[in-house]
Parts: structure tokens; C-alpha cells; sequence
């Protein structure tokens, strides 16, 4: 998985392909192998010909991931995050905060909502 991420922007196509058996491997993975398929659709996003589709694929991911890696997840999301998918972007981690039990983790998922411009 670390090969993947790591050739990701360099050979997209390829990736993109894969992506069905890199999510499945993911979600069976440890939480390593769950941090480098985020990182590969995170990448993917910022590629104009499969944004959309990855995106929906990451709110996917970041929806049923362990609360413990969500302000790590939304930090590095951010960077891809446009006015178009903005709205969902910010529903889907707002929908999570309750879900964080440890102070410091919530704080920096609200700072991510708030320079986004959303509110909670």
C-alpha cells in the first residue's frame, strides 16, 4: 500500500484502476494500510479526472473511519477540498464529531469545519 501511495500522481491510471481491491485490502488492513488509501484518494482528488469519484469514495472512507484517525484525515483532506464538494465535505465530519471522545482530536476536526467556513 505504501508503494501505491507513493505512485499514485506518478501513474494515476493505474491506481485508479485498483481501487476496488485497494479499498477492500484497506478495510480489512491495519490502520497503516487504512492511512495510505486515504493518502491514494486524497491524491486522486487532486487530479481533475477522477476528483469526483474519488471524493465520494473518501467521504466514504472518512464516514466508517476510526475516530481516532479523523483530524489526521480531515487535516490532510483539506488541500482538495473546493467549493463544489465543500458542503458534504463539511456535513460529513461535522456528522462525526460527537463520535470523538478525546478533547484534543474534536478541536482539531472543528478547526478544519471553521477554516472551511462551515459552523457546527
Amino acid at each position: 500500500m505504501t508503494a501505491l501511495n507513493a505512485i499514485t500522481l506518478e501513474n494515476p491510471k493505474v491506481v485508479y484502476a485498483a481501487l476496488t481491491k485497494i479499498l477492500a485490502v484497506a478495510e480489512k488492513g491495519s490502520v497503516i494500510i487504512k492511512d495510505h488509501a486515504v493518502n491514494i484518494l486524497i491524491r486522486l482528488c487532486s487530479l481533475k479526472q477522477y476528483a469526483d469519484n474519488a471524493f465520494l469514495l473518501l467521504i466514504e472512507q472518512l464516514s466508517g473511519s476510526l475516530t481516532n484517525q479523523l483530524p489526521m484525515y480531515a487535516e490532510k483532506a483539506m488541500p482538495i477540498v473546493s467549493d463544489r464538494n465543500k458542503k458534504l465535505f463539511i456535513k460529513t465530519r461535522t456528522s462525526r464529531l460527537d463520535d470523538i471522545e478525546k478533547e484534543t482530536k474534536r478541536k482539531r476536526v472543528e478547526k478544519v469545519i471553521r477554516k472551511l467556513g462551515g459552523s457546527w
